[in-house]
Parts: C-alpha cells; structure tokens; sequence
C-alpha cells in the first residue's frame, strides 16, 4: 500500500474537518447526497466523453496502481540480465531460448526472444523503443482522464450549486427552508473541489509518475539486451545498468 496516497488524502480531508469543527462546523453536513450525485457522475462522464475509450478503461484498470506500491524491481532486473549475459557469453545467444518461459516480464520476454532470433541489434532496439513510447502514451492517456475530470469537478460543483441556489429562491416565503437550501447548494461546491484537488487529480498524476518506474525499467531491459547481443562484458553491462537507478548497491559492488 503507497502511504503517500492514503495519507495524503486522508489527511488533507483530515485538516479540513479538523478546522471546520474547530469553526464551530460540522464536517458531516458536507457530505450531501444530492451534491455528490450532481458533481461527481457528471464530472467522469463528461471526461469520459473527451478522452479515447481505450484510455478510460486503461485508467480504471489501472487505478489500484495508484493505491500500491511499484511492483517495479530494478535491481532484480539488472540482475537477471547480468545472468543472461553470463550464459550468452559462455554459451552462446541460443542458450537463452531455454530462460525465455521462465521470464514474468512480458518486455524482457519479447527482447529475449528477438535476441535469440537473430534479430539485428538495431532492429531490437528500434522494436522496442517504439513498445516503449506506446507503453508510455498509454499510461499517460489513462492518466490524463482523471486529470481532466479533476478540472471538471469544480465546475460540476458550480453547476450544482447555481441550481440549488434556483431551487432556494423558490421558498423566499420561508426564510428557513430557503438558508438551508443555500447551505446545501454550496455544498456542491465544497465537493466539487474537494474532489478536483484532493482525490480525483492527484491520482492522474499519481498514475503517471508511477507509470515513469514501468519506463524506466523497460529502458534498462533495452539496454541491457543490446548490450547483451553486441557482446559486452557481463559486469561492464551490469555497472552500466546500474547508473540508471543511482549507482550498485554496496553488496552489489563487492561482487
């Protein structure tokens, strides 16, 4: 579980409570019903609607990511690469077609089996490359969506608020019934910001910068593959990879 999620949104909403209760408020009354069913199913919606379906479901699909750490290992990816390259260098290239099944990265696995092929270097690495600029618009694309129903929100809480404002006028023969409908109309727009800057568009962003550790760690596999297929001595290619993520670790320098 990523804390820097959980306790950045329950903590902002926290504070919030916190300095309302302390006003003589009461958070509880924020949460409306009708405020949340007027701003929140709108603001995905109308997103939705400008965005490409393949990205909307990616960003639903994707959202636990937000929630959880990366799954996203580099040093055992370096490492199994400096592996391969011990086997390539004692072996030979075609001894790696037997670690292929054994791979859980669907990257790694695809390389491999281009280096096992005899596929050019340069087409390796062009072949990956572009997997790697599609992986990155798509994580970018999902990203987006919650992005810009972040920018939505308030203005849903807008509309919400203009209609309960509406709805209050109507009862100017009843002073009471008319303050609480204002009350409750600015309620939409309490959530519709709330929404917009605490939940909905940190999470596009939080997407996309956890979506640079899954770049990352498929531009390390690119450049260990090809260093791999040019030959390259094992523990140059290891040290090599290792300045990608800030230097081998102190075991990892004893070796």
């Amino acid at each position: 579980m990523d804390l820097t999620v959980l306790g950045g949104i329950i903590g902002a909403l926290a504070f919030i409570a916190v300095g309302d209760t302390l006003e003589g408020g009461n958070p509880a009354h924020i949460l409306h019903l009708t405020s949340i069913m007027i701003v929140v199913p709108p603001a995905l919606l109308s997103s939705m609607t400008a965005t490409h379906g393949h990205f909307v479901k990616g960003a639903y699909k994707n959202l636990g990511m937000v929630f959880k750490k990366s799954a996203v290992n580099y040093e055992k990816t370096i490492e199994q690469l400096y592996d391969f390259a011990i086997i390539a260098r004692r072996d030979g290239l075609l001894k790696l077609e037997a670690e292929i099944p054994n791979v859980e990265n669907e990257f790694m696995k695809k390389g491999l089996d281009l280096v096992v092929s005899g596929v050019n270097v340069d087409v390796i690495r062009q072949t990956l490359e572009i997997e790697i600029e599609e992986t990155e618009h798509y994580y970018h694309g999902c990203g987006h969506y919650f992005i810009l129903a972040g920018e939505t929100f308030p203005v849903m809480g807008l509309i919400g608020a203009v209609l309960g404002l509406i709805l209050a006028l109507a009862k100017l023969d009843n002073p009471q019934e008319m303050a609480n409908g204002i009350a409750g109309a600015f309620t939409a727009t309490v959530t519709g910001i709330t929404a917009s800057y605490i939940i909905f568009g940190p999470m596009g962003r939080k997407m996309i910068a956890k979506s640079h550790d899954i770049i990352k760690e498929q531009t390390i596999i690119l450049e260990g593959l090809v260093s791999l297929v040019s030959g390259d001595n094992p523990k140059m290619m290891r040290s090599k990879l290792y300045n990608y993520i800030g230097g081998e670790p102190e075991e990892g320098k004893k070796h």
